[in-house]
């Protein structure tokens, strides 16, 4: 019997996957395309990751290909051009796809099936109040306006973005939008929720688990966390991640043991969550719908976020978490809250699981990329012929 080749998906990115390592590069957009990519794959697609390299590479990464672009001394834009220049010369508009990582890398063109991905405002961050910071955050406006403005088929992880895109125009009519929220890939079963919360916060544990950089909210943490051991000195505290900041928690807490700091894979994520009580969601910027606050949500903990990017898509205040303004004070308040009302914690702890079954689930993820899909004429399934 004879089959058609299967369908190819190229999924275009700046730095997916590390030849050296041989691993994975460690971030949420990345998780996002490796569960897009298995999603394809398990579809009957062939899914071929192309990104940047400083030198041409082909490699397997967990039975997805993985093409490596040597952009040489390109900046800027001609780096995303070298790498659809590549996949150009290779598509077959009757049967191929084409979807763009983030929305920094879309470059416009007339295939059928063209997509790109929005991962959430990320020229939030913290800036000048002076005149040039003022002018250089309107540039920024302006940049992520354009990038998206011959784009027919968008994806955004979050309401957010499509709301402040709305502040200054309406998407063109051609431009098919949808909003798919992010996800994690577990949860923990109602028998182990009923467990951990048998006896609300008895031995209190806080989680962030973020990357170590300014806009991730680690300095933030680290103010909210020594207000917080003042009051409630037992108190065992874990940051989980990497990062350059990893020097500054470990001087903010080199006399207190009862702060730990760890790293984790993306597979141990939901069982690190589930180790602990409560979680901090410190952001200051540059925040989708988080992965992070997906898998706190579905390890059932009791959490604190700031009120940044998506984050506030996720989390109804009072509800399924507590939400508040990026500063010490506030957060270290919310988190006392929870400290002195176990049960409100429980509470919303219970409810923030309920939430991840039925709205942040992989299976819901996976189910409205498919819907997407076939809206736009993908072939999915592909069969004998």
């Amino acid at each position: 019997m004879q089959y058609d080749a299967p369908a190819t998906t190229y999924l275009v990115y700046r730095h997916f996957y590390d030849p050296k390592t041989q691993q994975l590069m460690l971030g949420g957009i990345e998780n996002y395309l490796l569960q897009l990519a298995r999603l394809l794959q398990s579809e009957g697609q062939r899914c071929v990751v192309v990104q940047t390299a400083d030198h041409d590479f082909s490699a397997r990464f967990q039975g997805i290909e993985v093409i490596g672009v040597h952009c040489g001394a390109h900046r800027g834009n001609r780096k995303k051009l070298a790498l659809f220049q590549y996949i150009r010369s290779r598509f077959n508009d009757h049967s191929d796809s084409i979807i763009f990582g983030t929305d920094s890398y879309y470059v416009k063109n007339n295939y059928r099936r063209s997509i790109a991905i929005q991962h959430g405002v990320s020229w939030d961050k913290p800036a000048s109040r002076s005149i040039f910071g003022f002018i250089k955050s309107l540039l920024n406006h302006q940049k992520y306006l354009n990038y998206i403005r011959d784009c027919r088929n968008l994806v955004c992880v979050d309401h957010n973005f499509v709301n402040w895109y709305r502040t200054y125009r309406n998407f063109p009519a051609q431009t098919l939008v949808r909003v798919i929220m992010n996800f994690s890939a577990g949860a923990i079963s109602q028998h182990q929720l009923e467990q951990k919360w048998q006896q609300p916060l008895a031995s209190p544990r806080l989680l962030i688990a973020r990357r170590f950089v300014d806009y991730r909210g680690i300095g933030l943490a680290i103010a909210v966390v020594q207000k917080l051991l003042l009051q409630y000195p037992t108190l065992q505290v874990t940051f989980a991640g990497e990062g350059p900041l990893e020097a500054d928690i470990q001087a903010a807490f080199a006399s207190q043991p009862q702060v730990k700091i760890c790293r984790y894979g993306p597979e141990d994520a939901l069982h690190i969550h589930y180790q602990h009580d409560l979680v901090l969601l410190p952001s200051i910027g540059s925040e989708g719908s988080s992965l992070s606050l997906a898998e706190a949500m579905a390890a059932g903990c009791a959490v604190v976020s700031t009120n940044v990017g998506g984050l506030s898509n996720m989390i109804i205040d009072q509800f399924n978490g507590l939400m508040g303004m990026p500063d010490a004070d506030t957060l270290s308040a919310q988190l006392a809250y929870f400290l002195q009302r176990p049960d409100d914690a429980k509470r919303m702890a219970l409810q923030a699981h309920a939430t991840a079954i039925s709205s942040l689930s992989l299976g819901r993820w996976q189910q409205d990329w498919r819907q997407y899909f076939m809206q736009l004429g993908f072939d999915l399934r592909r069969v004998a012929i």
